[in-house]
């Protein structure tokens, strides 16, 4: 089966200070996908630098140079999109493998109450998470809606976030992301999100879990204003764990900085950890 690459566009989020990010996956995505999509849109939240522009050499930039929130830069980027699918990449991750969109836009053309088809960053999917069959190697996703990396039907995203627009706002964990939003509108909706089984391989790597930014950002009050306390995604710690990593980092942080001297892995840990502190130093990450 061939793909009418004319019916998918690409759509890259990012966000200021990661780069370094983005050059991986556009590299690692570059070499697992051949298509020629129908163009390249490069959704920036805050200010990056314009040779990283040049680089991913998009069609079309969405950019806000304050940053406003990822919501936002997504609803922006939608207003962007006039195909029927786009495929949604976000800034730190690594494929592994060849991807297949052919066949997934395949799927898509056969079933159209599918929103989208994400890529499992689980690796092979346990059976918990194969429980609900759709197709070969494809599953009802037991998240509803994620914002991995997916091939989308833009009509049905378009819409579940212009109902998010509309929608009362909040920044509760697990409730008000855009994620949960989306999901939940989905799911009332009776549409689908389908997950691909990679079966015997990891097709993709999450690499930027250490630069994770804030679920301030990802909640749905973010498009009137930021919740400005920072959400933790872990329970909130004592004192004591506070001194214990304290004295944790007292021990590591000498052998690291050593390291970094010959090893370029660890350079590249020291060069995310000094970029990551900058941006809580500002207090906009």
């Amino acid at each position: 089966m061939s793909t009418d690459n004319n019916h998918i566009s690409l759509v890259i989020f990012t966000c200021e200070g990661r780069e370094h990010l983005l050059y991986n996956t556009v590299n690692s995505f570059n070499k697992a996908s051949n298509y020629s999509f129908n163009k390249t849109i490069l959704a920036i939240d805050g200010t990056i630098s314009n040779e990283v522009i040049e680089f991913v050499n998009p069609d079309i930039v969405v950019q806000n140079p304050k940053r406003k929130g990822y919501v936002n830069n997504i609803i922006q980027a939608l207003s962007q999109i006039n195909t029927e699918y786009f495929f949604w990449l976000e800034d730190d991750w690594t494929f592994n493998e060849p991807i297949h969109l052919d066949t997934l836009v395949g799927e898509l053309k056969q079933h159209d109450t599918w929103t989208q088809v994400v890529y499992s960053k689980f690796g092979p999917l346990t059976e918990d998470l194969k429980s609900e069959p759709l197709s070969i190697n494809l599953y009802r996703s037991n998240n509803d809606f994620s914002a991995n990396p997916c091939l989308c039907r833009t009509s049905l995203i378009k819409t579940a976030f212009a109902e998010l627009v509309e929608a009362p706002k909040g920044d509760k964990l697990g409730e008000d992301g855009f994620e949960n939003f989306v999901g939940n509108y989905f799911k009332k909706a009776g549409l689908i999100c389908a997950i691909h089984d990679p079966v015997e391989h990891s097709v993709i790597t999450h690499s930027g879990y250490l630069e994770s930014t804030p679920r301030n950002w990802h909640m749905t009050n973010s498009l009137n204003q930021k919740t400005k306390k920072h959400l933790l995604t872990i329970p909130a710690p004592p004192l004591w764990r506070k001194l214990l990593m304290a004295l944790k980092l007292l021990i590591i942080l000498p052998q690291l900085m050593l390291k970094q001297l010959i090893n370029n892995e660890a350079y590249e840990l020291c060069f995310r950890i000094l970029a990551s502190i900058k941006y809580i130093k500002k207090g906009d990450r």
